[in-house]
């Protein structure tokens, strides 16, 4: 069977000093080739970024633009515009964290790859033998436009990128702002994170996702929320369970 993972269960996982029974049991499961482990790029890359940063990080960040200049064709000049994710401001994984990764693809994990424009930062320090690879262009569009299609109805819900994209983030890193909006903003991206890991979960029809996320204090933002997961079942069959859960398949 195929597993998603979320940040808080994987990380334990590859904790050697992990005595927790139920996840000793998933990790003997995972080397045993019952369960086959997924974690998703979108929180790797945006999760490495220090929430205190994050304000600051987002304002700034701006992504790579690139013209270029193609050969005339039937008399027409012709040029190739490109948005790229600018990977050279991303700060890169914690080198804690990069040892975590490096354990999980020692395990048998890999990676869900994103499918956003240049506007969403990336870390290069992903192994590049961790990523799914799409079978063909063909492949990757039905890839991309079911994960879009997951992920446009959790946002119409009013969560995953919802709130991050109802900031202003001019002046968010100002002195000047309150701790207590730079901490939403933090929030907000944890949110955004949560909705494409499942959009990224569904689009590559893995099974199970497995989260020991309860919607904390995020209430009704939260995709997590009883509610939301109803809908987002409902709509989507996405079938959610906890680290527990995910020892007794």
């Amino acid at each position: 069977m195929k597993i998603t993972f979320d940040s808080n269960v994987w990380e334990r996982l590859v904790n050697e000093e992990e005595k927790e029974h139920h996840f000793v049991k998933i990790k003997n499961k995972i080397l045993d080739g019952k369960i086959r482990a997924y974690i998703c790029e979108i929180a790797l890359s945006l999760e490495a970024i220090q929430r205190k940063l994050r304000p600051e990080f987002f304002e700034n960040y701006e992504p790579s633009i690139t013209f270029e200049d193609l050969p005339p064709e039937n008399g027409k000049f012709r040029m190739r515009f490109c948005i790229a994710p600018n990977t050279n401001l991303h700060p890169g994984l914690h080198p804690k964290q990069l040892v975590k990764l490096l354990k999980a693809r020692d395990l048998g994990f890999r990676v869900l790859g994103m499918i956003n424009s240049g506007e969403v930062v990336r870390t290069t320090d992903i192994p590049d033998d961790m990523y799914v690879q799409r079978a063909d262009i063909e492949e990757y569009w039905r890839y991309a436009e079911l994960l879009e299609n997951c992920n446009d109805f959790i946002i119409g819900l009013g969560c995953g990128r919802a709130a991050y994209d109802q900031f202003d983030l001019a002046g968010l890193d100002n002195q000047t702002v309150p701790n207590e909006q730079k901490q939403k903003f933090s929030e907000a991206i944890a949110e955004w994170v949560d909705g494409e890991a499942l959009s990224a979960h569904y689009a590559a029809g893995n099974d199970f996702f497995c989260t020991d996320d309860k919607a904390g204090n995020a209430g009704t933002g939260s995709i997590f929320h009883n509610e939301n997961k109803t809908r987002l079942i409902k709509e989507f069959g996405i079938k959610i369970i906890s680290s527990c859960d995910a020892a007794q398949l």
